[in-house]
């Protein structure tokens, strides 16, 4: 594999800045130019990439400099983000002009931070740190196929990583494909900003998707471009400043590695709880296999119900339930699960007989 190199139209050039080439934006531009995209943005203590201290209420201080003020409370409902000040980072990010226009003026030197998850945002941060990649290779991108031809010295950091990735989906290197904001960090890193797909939400995961890959979203916040700290600027490269929507194929990858949040289903209410299905282990039984053929997802939904049959009706031969309702009860959930009467009734009738056939005896119904 050869060394990853960073495209041409994606280089910084000396001078290049993010709104004009000939002119540095101060961060309350850069804040303004932010908000202006839909991002929530908030301060980060000038020279640095953390949020700036809360008032003494709201910061903690540090473990060397305990604050002997401060309230432990919850951010979300703090009064401080009502009444306009910016403590607890992220959760205090807004996009009114007005707001970040006295945020910057009290703090001119303010860098600009932009809140993920509120901003609909998912950014792909590529470290650039250095240091020993697992020394098992499979560790490198968990759960992908990898070549068996991998000279273990080239990968150094985690542009070697992505590179791996986009080899093995054989993909385009984000950012190119399709075109998006790439901003170059003080580090020598790179984030691929991009727009979250609609109706999806995302979570940060520090290394899941790959060693020295991570992900900024949800909670979490990426330093604007333009912004200067005290290791340098994170710079905007190439002449693109819009975001492009999350490639497909990275999707597949952050949602396997747990990176989508996925609502909780809520659980089934169970139209056979009215009716009398025995007790003690018979009726945990029969709920428990309801329940798995009401939930069962699109693909699984005849196979499910057709084990559920067969399940129950090894208990049915034993005395401990009676077919005609187990097959009423049966009904009622695959209708739930989104199943027509002709193929669940089929099912049920053979998942039953082939059940009756095969009865449980009370020493493996404790089991």
């Amino acid at each position: 594999m050869s060394r990853w190199i960073l495209p041409s139209t994606q280089r910084p050039e000396r001078g290049s800045h993010l709104l004009n080439p000939e002119l540095a934006p101060s961060p309350r531009r850069v804040a303004l130019w932010a908000a202006a995209q839909g991002w929530y943005v908030h301060p980060l203590a000038p020279g640095t990439k953390v949020p700036v201290r809360g008032c003494d209420r709201c910061s903690a201080g540090s473990k060397e400099r305990p604050n002997p003020q401060h309230v432990a409370h919850d951010g979300h409902g703090c009064e401080c983000i009502a009444a306009g000040r910016p403590c607890h980072g992220v959760l205090a990010a807004t996009t009114d002009p007005d707001r970040i226009a006295s945020w910057w003026a009290r703090t001119p030197a303010a860098g600009v931070g932009v809140a993920a998850g509120p901003s609909g945002l998912v950014i792909l941060d590529v470290d650039c740190h250095g240091g020993q990649p697992p020394e098992d290779l499979a560790e490198l991108l968990p759960g992908v196929d990898l070549p068996n031809d991998i000279n273990p010295g080239s990968i150094i950091d985690g542009r070697d990583t992505l590179a791996l990735l986009v080899e093995a989906r054989r993909a385009v290197l984000p950012g190119c494909g399709p075109e998006t904001l790439t901003v170059r960090t003080p580090s020598g890193g790179v984030h691929y900003w991009f727009r979250a797909p609609a109706g999806t939400a995302w979570r940060p995961l520090a290394g899941a998707l790959g060693w020295q890959l991570d992900v900024r979203a949800g909670s979490s916040y990426a330093v604007a471009p333009g912004t200067v700290t005290r290791s340098g600027t994170y710079t905007a490269l190439g002449d693109c400043r819009t975001v492009a929507e999350l490639p497909v194929w990275l999707a597949r990858d952050l949602d396997r590695t747990g990176h989508r949040v996925r609502p909780e289903r809520p659980r089934t209410v169970l139209p056979w709880r009215t009716r009398s299905m025995g007790s003690g282990y018979a009726a945990a039984a029969v709920e428990a296999e309801l329940r798995a053929v009401a939930e069962a997802q699109p693909g699984t939904r005849n196979a499910t119900l057709n084990r559920a049959s067969f399940n129950l009706g090894t208990l049915c031969a034993a005395g401990r339930l009676d077919r005609g309702q187990l097959a009423d009860v049966l009904l009622d959930a695959a209708r739930h699960g989104g199943l027509s009467d002709r193929e669940a009734e089929a099912a049920i009738r053979s998942g039953l007989t082939a059940g009756e056939r095969n009865p449980r005896t009370h020493a493996g119904a404790a089991a």
